[in-house]
């Protein structure tokens, strides 16, 4: 049980949405939000005090007064008004992941929420009652997040049990009640990032396999095709110590055969696609860690506006606005896009090596073209990751200008999650190729490590070293690369990637 505290981090949410953790709101939680609820309601009470979203309209709307007897429909209405979102729709982990985001949020105690709202959330999660999210259009969240308060309001779609069905009838076979939304819980559950947020939770754990995948399927082709290990030797990391570089060729040089000791009489230079594995993985590790450190920074923080304090104090603020993320997430993207070019440049060097009567790794050349296309394929993935700029640094003027910057948040975490996934197809490529190379050149010694995950493979691929479709070859081994397979094929030999 995963107790919503306001301090949760990347692995609490990626057990929540990929684990089905069971959530609950603690006791402690619960009397913080009770704090700021009665400071909500004091306000409703009063003819003296105008808040946003409260007794106050939104976006350009904040100068217009609400009478205390339609404060209750402006909530619904904050709702489904907001249910302009369009395809895609967002997948069971990602609207689990936002969910409880969303809900760790409130147990802030700073939104002014209610603990039965958390309460709600916690009971939709833990009966798997998933409200159909749809990211289409979403600049910021308030699109998307809307429709968790259209479900728990009973209406909207949702999936339960595999099956979509109208948001009362899950509620109502999960034998929970639509809730009747209090002033202001409207506004809170729109407002902040609690949609970008799980998403790159997800990411950053993806992230975090693809580059330690990496590091096992380079290592590999340079055991087939490099000549200067001495790249991967612990001095040379140490006299340019940046951490990344350091556990990439770590890594690396505990899964290649032999020793990297520089000072050969006669220095060879690999392409450079070899020769900077460090450089470039590493460099995906640092800018990892910056996304983690940021994620986690916000999974302890109240994104919603405006705040309420226990001391009574209400401010107008920018809590909500998701620049950090998307910052983060488009820097990480950076990185990962360089990842999946350093793989597709290995792989040209695997098809053109010149050290083999095999070009393009057919048996027979001319009669066959062996894997020729399967670069065609990587070179194409690695152009569509190309084609899509980041966006953290875009903005739109909507709301009568009153609200002229965005984060572009969701945008940016959806297009990393789109770059890690094709990523993870160029590495497949690179790991299909790399195997064929070593079918066809035979007698190439390696660890045990690598034995294994060549057994792997080949358990996969069946290759018969002859031409056939290569597409479900790299669809397989796409899965076991993005799920983490092939780090468990290779550590359970009893090396460890980090």
């Amino acid at each position: 049980m995963i107790e919503l505290t306001g301090t949760l981090s990347t692995q609490d949410i990626v057990a929540i949405a990929r684990g089905n953790a069971a959530v609950s709101l603690p006791t402690e939680a619960v009397e913080r939000m009770e704090r700021t609820r009665a400071i909500v309601d004091d306000v409703v009470r009063r003819d003296d005090y105008h808040v946003y979203g409260v007794n106050a309209g939104v976006g350009d709307l904040h100068e217009k007064s609400i009478s205390r007897d339609r404060i209750l429909e402006m909530q619904e209405n904050i709702i489904e008004s907001s249910i302009t979102g369009v395809e895609p729709l967002a997948s069971t982990e990602i609207t689990r992941a936002a969910m409880a985001t969303k809900a760790n949020t409130f147990a802030t105690g700073r939104s002014g929420a209610r603990p039965e709202l958390v309460q709600k959330l916690c009971a939709m999660l833990n009966e798997g009652v998933h409200p159909r999210l749809y990211l289409g259009g979403s600049t910021d969240d308030l699109t998307a997040i809307a429709h968790v308060g259209l479900v728990l309001l009973g209406k909207g779609t949702a999936e339960l049990d595999g099956e979509v069905v109208s948001g009362g009838e899950a509620l109502e076979r999960a034998d929970i009640d639509p809730v009747q939304l209090a002033p202001k819980e409207a506004m809170s559950i729109v407002s902040g990032t609690s949609v970008m947020t799980g998403m790159l939770s997800l990411c950053v754990r993806d992230v975090d396999r693809l580059v330690r995948t990496a590091d096992i399927v380079s290592a590999l082709t340079f055991e087939l095709i490099g000549d200067a290990p001495e790249t991967f030797a612990s001095r040379v990391s140490d006299v340019r110590p940046h951490d990344g570089h350091a556990t990439t060729a770590t890594n690396v040089r505990t899964l290649l055969d032999g020793n990297v000791d520089g000072s050969s009489p006669k220095m060879v230079q690999d392409p450079l696609s070899l020769r900077v594995i460090p450089q470039v993985h590493g460099t995906v590790r640092s800018h990892l860690s910056f996304a983690r450190e940021t994620v986690d920074t916000e999974l302890r923080s109240a994104s919603d506006n405006p705040l309420v304090f226990p001391d009574g104090k209400l401010y107008s603020c920018g809590t909500f606005n998701g620049q950090p993320i998307s910052s983060a997430a488009d820097s990480l993207r950076s990185v990962v896009i360089k990842l999946g070019s350093i793989s597709e440049s290995r792989n040209e060097r695997l098809l053109q090596n010149r050290q083999t009567d095999y070009p393009f790794l057919a048996a027979d050349p001319g009669v066959e073209s062996g894997l020729m296309m399967t670069q065609y394929t990587s070179s194409g993935l690695l152009a569509e990751t190309l084609a899509t700029d980041g966006v953290s640094t875009s903005s739109v003027t909507v709301s009568g200008g009153q609200e002229d910057i965005h984060s572009m948040g969701t945008i940016s975490v959806r297009a990393l999650a789109d770059t890690v996934e094709t990523v993870g197809r160029i590495l497949a490529i690179e790991l299909l190729c790399a195997n064929r190379y070593h079918n066809l050149v035979g007698d190439i010694s390696t660890t045990t490590a690598l034995e294994e995950l060549l057994e792997y493979v080949n358990a996969i691929v069946q290759d018969p070293i002859e031409d056939e479709p290569a597409f479900d070859h790299i669809a397989s081994l796409t899965e076991a690369v993005l799920s983490g397979t092939i780090v468990d094929v290779v550590e359970s030999t009893g090396v460890d990637i980090d």
